[in-house]
């Protein structure tokens, strides 16, 4: 997704206001008619601009999809800073496993907060092999910030191998996320959430005192 067409980096806020504006019309645009339908002329006229504006903020559609995916992921990685504070520390230290639920409730809501662009993302990632490329580093950086979680309580930790048991980790919680977030069932999804929880705990952490 590299370009080499100057752009503009807006400094002023009525250039920041209307660079939000494109991204606010390509993100939606994206999770209605899909990334390959959309086209940067829809964008600007979806952001009421020219497209000779729009192109003095980004070269061209894959710029604006490289920079949707960076918020993207910076939305997910919220959810550490949240857990870091004092308060969920301390949930952390005291009770493991309401703290997993919460990991994983927290989860749940930033996935439903932009289901449509998950969706649309997830087709992307198949389809252009530089999505998947960004995809799979921000899933790394967040296995590295699971592992440094579990090197800080390695006393807790069930398993010797703490980077193997980051990415167990990481792909349960995904596929629990997915299950409840993208899939029907007739199981509520309360139950499937405390039985997640459950598992994850039991089969990761020695139980507490």
């Amino acid at each position: 997704m590299d370009n080499e067409k100057t752009v503009r980096q807006p400094k002023q806020k009525r250039s920041i206001q209307m660079k939000e504006k494109i991204l606010s019309a390509a993100m939606q645009l994206i999770c209605d008619m899909g990334f390959f339908e959309t086209t940067t002329n829809e964008i600007a006229k979806a952001a009421g601009i020219s497209i000779g504006s729009l192109y003095s903020y980004f070269s061209d559609k894959d710029t604006i999809l490289a920079e949707l995916l960076e918020r993207h992921h910076q939305h997910f990685m919220s959810v550490f800073e949240v857990l870091s504070t004092e308060m969920n520390v301390q949930l952390y230290s005291e009770n493991l496993h309401e703290w997993l639920r919460r990991l994983v409730m927290k989860l749940i809501d930033l996935h439903l907060s932009v289901k449509d662009f998950n969706r649309a993302l997830s087709e992307l990632y198949y389809a252009k092999p530089e999505v998947a490329a960004i995809l799979d580093s921000h899933e790394e950086e967040i296995r590295r910030a699971v592992l440094e979680l579990l090197r800080e309580n390695v006393s807790r930790v069930q398993a010797d191998d703490l980077e193997a048991a980051s990415v167990v980790i990481v792909d349960f919680i995904n596929a629990l996320v997915d299950r409840v977030v993208f899939k029907s069932t007739s199981i509520e999804n309360e139950r499937i959430l405390d039985v997640g929880t459950d598992m994850l705990y039991t089969a990761c952490f020695h139980k507490e005192n």
